[in-house]
C-alpha cells in the first residue's frame, strides 16, 4: 500500500510544483512591477480564451488556432477601446 501512495504521489507532485502561477505585482521587486503585471494580464487573457474553448468544446487539434483567434480578437477590441476614450 505505502508503495502505490508513493508512486501516486510522486506522479501528481510534479505537475502541482510546476503549475504556472500568476505573478501578484505586490509581491516582486520595484522594478520588475510593470514586467508582472503586463504577465499577469497576458495569463488572465489566455485563461479567459482557453475556458471559452472548453466551454464551446473545440478539438485539441484546433485548440491553438482558436486561442490565438481569441487574443487577437481581445487585442483588436482593446485597441478600439482605447482609440474610442
Amino acid at each position: 500500500m505505502t508503495r502505490t501512495a508513493v508512486a501516486i504521489i510522486s506522479l501528481i507532485l510534479p505537475v502541482a510544483v510546476t503549475a504556472q502561477k500568476i505573478p501578484d505585482p505586490d509581491k516582486v521587486a520595484p522594478q520588475f512591477h510593470d514586467a508582472a503585471a503586463a504577465r499577469r494580464a497576458e495569463l488572465i487573457r489566455t485563461k479567459a480564451c482557453t475556458d471559452k474553448a472548453t466551454r464551446e468544446k473545440v478539438l485539441k487539434r484546433d485548440l491553438a488556432t482558436y486561442i490565438n483567434n481569441c487574443l487577437d480578437s481581445a487585442a483588436k477590441a482593446e485597441q478600439a477601446e482605447v482609440k474610442a476614450k
